[in-house]
């Protein structure tokens, strides 16, 4: 890679949703991968949040985006957790994302922008912009947003 090329490109992992649906996020928002987690029941909870996970004596919530995605409670066939971090204000927060199979690192650059997937309609409340890999729009995912609350406005 010329030092031109690096400078119009940036790494992230993509993250498998499900079978169907990626997205991203930056190389260093993706901090730690469980495999098979314990995941804890939170009563009451919206049914793409139902869960959440301790992880180094935090107590951090588990989204099923692909349950959000998709409108209702998921199929449970996400084997993995992604725990991800994120800036709140002045501090780092952390969450975890439950997803379907081991996240690929990918180079993304502007040149492949593209305005976000069709369907599900639903994508531009999770992601702050998207970009083309091959054929298909993966969008990349606003992790302040995800985890400060913002999907409970919806």
């Amino acid at each position: 890679m010329s030092a031109d090329n690096s400078k119009e490109s940036a790494a992230a992992w993509m993250l498998a949703l499900d079978d169907q649906h990626r997205a991203v996020v930056g190389e260093r928002e993706l901090i730690h991968l469980v495999e098979r987690p314990t995941l804890l029941e939170v009563p009451l909870s919206p049914y793409y949040c139902r869960q959440a996970m301790l992880w180094n004596d935090l107590l951090l919530p588990a989204l099923d985006l692909a349950a959000w995605l998709h409108g209702q409670v998921g199929n449970g066939h996400q084997k993995l957790t992604g725990i991800v971090a994120y800036q709140s204000g002045q501090n780092v927060s952390y969450g975890a994302l439950l997803l379907a199979d081991i996240p690929e690192r990918v180079q993304i650059s502007d040149s492949q922008a593209c305005p976000l997937p069709e369907y599900p309609s639903n994508w531009d409340q999770l992601a702050i912009s998207c970009f083309r890999q091959g054929e298909k729009p993966i969008p990349i995912l606003d992790l302040p947003y995800l985890f400060g609350g913002g999907l409970l406005l919806h």
